[in-house]
């Protein structure tokens, strides 16, 4: 007797629900962390660069402050000399905590090369980027109230754009807003209580999961479906941003995005991460933003 395809998924579910199995999962002792290094160059502002130290799966201590390492010596060269990066931090208003990473000086120019260097107890680790992605300009926004992808049914916008001429750019979208604490993230809907603003509005970066590619589209206009991160009402305004990356930061965020997918759905086949700095794990690039577009979220949204 042959089965049918919905059949087939009954018979899997059936077997993955009834095979269940306690397993003991000892921590590892003595861990010794690895350093992750990560840092996006744009064009006009300057470098910001996050240096973390990897934990054991069950440790607790993983906020942003807890996992930062302050005692590194960050340098990037540029066109303009050497900038030597010093411990920065911002206050995270939506999740109440402060983040801290590296901070530059000298403002980051399109075109141009520039080389990263990081040593910490006695490692030294290198990478580098050039500036030259295409500025492209967004056509138009429109607001979408049902699209469909690996993590289920979502509403969104849709961003109309001309792909540069020439193969191998990647995209991927932004969207910066103002909010306050009534407003919360779709990751952490019931989860979260912001207990620090009281009402007072702050600015928030959306950035889209999903990598675009030019494949096989080469100079052609290109639509991008993203899922909004945070709650909106009607007629919430929004500046909306399309950033072209480099080759090596769409990689990595793309391998990030697969391995959440993997995370959440068991039929996706694991991802290993490939870092893009030899010794570390992390990335070092660049990205070329769009223009700014205003939107404002529709009254029947």
């Amino acid at each position: 007797m042959k089965l049918s395809n919905i059949s087939k998924t009954f018979v899997v579910v059936a077997l993955l629900s009834a095979c269940e199995k306690d397993v003991t999962v000892k921590p590892i002792k003595n861990f010794s962390g690895q350093l992750v290094i990560e840092g996006i160059l744009f064009p006009g502002e300057t470098p910001r660069i996050f240096i973390n130290i990897t934990q054991p799966f069950f440790n607790s201590n993983v906020r942003p402050n807890e996992i930062f390492v302050p005692d590194a010596q960050v340098t990037i060269a540029g066109p303009s000399g050497i900038d030597v990066l010093s411990p920065d931090s911002t206050f995270d208003k939506f999740r109440c905590r402060w983040t801290p990473y590296y901070q530059g000086n000298i403002l980051v120019e399109s075109g141009e090369p520039y080389d990263l260097t990081v040593t910490q107890n006695g490692n030294t680790f290198t990478a580098s980027t050039t500036i030259n992605q295409p500025k492209v300009a967004i056509e138009y926004v429109e607001y979408v109230a049902a699209f469909n992808d690996i993590y289920g049914g979502h509403d969104g916008v849709e961003i109309i754009f001309k792909d540069a001429s020439g193969p191998g750019n990647f995209y991927r979208f932004q969207m910066n807003r103002m909010i306050n604490n009534e407003v919360l993230h779709v990751d952490v809907l019931d989860v979260l209580v912001n207990s620090c603003t009281d009402g007072e509005d702050f600015l928030v970066t959306d950035l889209g999961r999903n990598i675009f590619k030019d494949e096989n589209v080469d100079g052609s206009q290109m639509k991008i479906l993203a899922e909004v991160a945070y709650e909106y009402l009607e007629n919430d305004s929004t500046w909306i941003f399309i950033q072209s990356l480099d080759r090596n930061s769409a990689e990595f965020y793309e391998q990030l995005d697969l391995q959440l997918q993997a995370r959440i759905n068991p039929f996706v086949e694991p991802v290993l991460l490939e870092t893009k700095i030899e010794g570390a794990i992390g990335v070092f690039g660049s990205a070329v933003r769009s223009d700014s577009v205003l939107f404002v979220f529709p009254v029947d949204g």
